[in-house]
């Protein structure tokens, strides 16, 4: 039952999120404005979100007593925000590639990945979200020590 409710006030937050994201100007596909985003995210949610209360409400319901856990290990969850802090802290300073970079790393060692795999993945994600974002898109993000 509570899984019928958590779907449903994720489709209204996503409604939501999708109806202010319309209000500012899109824009194009080449010249995007300050609204294509949000609009895209907006839409990616609301898909997702009616993908599940459509599964949700066509699966029996839960016996009483058993529920959704809706956290299931408070390690991994206080990890995630822990790294997600640090990282708006050490962005300005640092930069962008070396904020993704630990960032990205210590996530993967925090989610239980190797050290040899955590370094590569990360260093892989630093460097092409870095150009996808910064050079080919042309996101003013910061450079950091490394790069100016």
């Amino acid at each position: 039952m509570i899984e019928r409710a958590v779907s449903l006030a994720v489709l209204v937050a996503c409604g939501v999120y999708l109806v202010n994201g319309w209000m500012l100007p899109v824009g194009t596909i080449a010249r995007p404005g300050p609204g294509f985003y949000p609009l895209a995210v907006g839409v990616f949610g609301a898909v997702v979100s009616i993908a599940w209360v459509v599964t949700t409400f066509r699966r029996a319901p839960a016996a009483a007593g058993g529920g959704m856990a809706i956290v299931q290990d408070p390690w991994r969850v206080s990890v995630t925000a822990g790294l997600l802090i640090v990282f708006c802290f050490l962005l300005p300073s640092a930069g962008y590639p070396l904020a993704a970079f630990f960032f990205t790393g210590l996530l993967l060692l925090g989610l239980g990945a190797s050290w040899n795999a955590a370094l590569v993945i990360a260093l892989a994600c630093a460097i092409l979200s870095y150009y996808l974002f910064a050079v080919l898109l042309g996101v003013p993000l910061p450079r950091g020590p490394l790069l100016e």
